[in-house]
């Protein structure tokens, strides 16, 4: 259910948590609070503002990506990491054995 939230408006994410901390099972409770401390941030005491999160909303959010059919993960990045790590079959390459290595796979 947590999950969802990455789906939902980012002006209406207050809003769904608090939908969704009604709904959830009180032994889930923790973990709800948790996300809002790490991923929303819950208001302060007074209620009036919150402090930045430690993994902002704007970063994980794919509310807009979905509409506009923008891709939701980084798998391109990870495809090329992993080819370029086949290529170089090392863990350590020399500076001019990455720069080969890269010259191999743009053509």
């Amino acid at each position: 259910m947590i999950t969802s939230l990455a789906f939902v408006l980012f002006e209406d994410i207050d809003g769904a948590i608090e939908t969704l901390s009604e709904q959830i099972p009180q032994e889930l409770q923790p973990i709800l609070n948790w996300f809002e401390d790490f991923y929303v941030e819950r208001p302060n005491r007074r209620g009036v503002s919150r402090r930045n999160p430690m993994f902002p909303p704007k970063t994980w959010n794919l509310y807009h990506r979905v509409l506009n059919r923008i891709d939701r993960t980084n798998n391109h990045a990870e495809a090329a990491h992993r080819r370029l790590q086949n290529e170089l079959s090392m863990d350590h390459p020399t500076l001019w054995k990455f720069l080969d290595t890269l010259k191999i796979i743009q053509k």
